[in-house]
């Protein structure tokens, strides 16, 4: 009886085992995950300091810082210049002599029209004649 009691008390502490060993399990992978993600952050700061660190990095960097200076510079000189206020002026001169050129355009356009019109009907007028019979008709009327 002792030797079934023992047993029953072993089966149950065997699964409890196996119940703490599937926990583990589960919780293991997760704090292996955990671990990894905190090792890749870990890795990429790093990397980065590194990176940032490099004459490469630091040649790059000042590249920019240049080139940002620059353009500022030649952004001030433009606007300093002047040639903003020249271009504008400009622009509305060219703007005022397309309008009068498009007006010049439509006049000239609308005599253009006018004069084939005209001609049109001069020659239906032609092409009438050309369909009378040749004899006069008023003539032989009046006689």
């Amino acid at each position: 009886m002792v030797k079934s009691y023992l047993l029953t008390i072993n089966k149950y502490i065997m699964g409890e085992e196996k119940d703490k060993s599937a926990e583990k399990k589960k919780e293991s992978i997760l704090d292996r995950a955990k671990e990894w993600a905190d090792k890749a952050e870990d890795f990429i700061e790093d990397t980065s300091e590194k990176i940032k660190k490099s004459d490469a990095f630091k040649k790059a960097e000042d590249f920019l810082d240049h080139a940002e200076d620059y353009i500022e510079n030649k952004v001030d000189e433009f606007e300093q210049s002047g040639m903003k206020d020249k271009l504008k002026e400009f622009a509305d001169k060219m703007e005022d002599k397309a309008e009068g050129f498009l007006e010049k355009a439509g006049t000239k356009g609308k005599l253009l029209a006018d004069r084939a019109n005209d001609l049109i009907d001069k020659y239906k007028e032609k092409i009438r004649d050309k369909n009378k019979p040749e004899g006069n008709s008023k003539n032989e009327l009046n006689t």
